[in-house]
């Protein structure tokens, strides 16, 4: 062998080690970065999904309050806001955990109220343009269930219910002193 073959072969000896030191390079690129990334892949993966806060706000596209979810006093609700930012319907949780749906009206009054667990086992109240009461849905504990209206001071006039056994039961009170004026049977 001649200088110039020694030289061109070790040219070409040259060329292939940098070539095997690239691809070992390569090859050892996955291996790295499973050796980096992994603890952080494994604690990603054991992290919990949850989201804490005390409130969430839902706004629209003009940054208006549309709809609202807190534990104000540890109580859940969900209030929902009419194109006036002012509350219109409302789900919560209040004291004793009993569940309650409100639907307002444009000024803020309660007029229709949905609970169940409080003093009745599941009962409906409508209330007038002041808020006031004036007609009660209701099922007892026992089961039984009722109708109540009031007038316009909240003071319960008719009441009627159906007791154990299918009895029907009608009450009439008096206006000043509340007193039941007439009952059947």
């Amino acid at each position: 062998m001649g200088i110039t073959e020694e030289q061109a072969l070790r040219a070409r000896l040259l060329r292939l080690e940098r070539w095997l030191v690239l691809l070992a390079g390569f090859a050892a690129l996955p291996f790295v970065l499973a050796l980096l990334w992994g603890p952080w892949t494994a604690r990603a993966a054991t992290q919990s999904q949850l989201v804490r806060t005390p409130a969430l706000e839902i706004v629209d596209a003009g940054g208006r309050i549309r709809a609202t979810l807190d534990a104000v006093n540890g109580k859940p609700s969900l209030w929902l806001y009419g194109d006036d930012g002012g509350r219109r319907a409302g789900l919560t949780v209040g004291t004793g955990g009993v569940p309650e749906l409100a639907l307002l009206d444009p000024q803020g009054r309660q007029r229709i109220l949905l609970r169940v667990g409080f003093e009745r086992a599941a009962e409906i109240r409508i209330a007038d343009g002041r808020g006031r009461p004036r007609l009660g849905l209701w099922v007892g504990y026992d089961d039984a269930p009722g109708v109540w209206l009031f007038d316009d001071l909240a003071r319960p006039r008719i009441g009627m219910k159906v007791l154990a056994g299918g009895v029907p039961r009608l009450w009439l009170f008096e206006e000043s002193t509340g007193r039941v004026t007439f009952t059947a049977p």
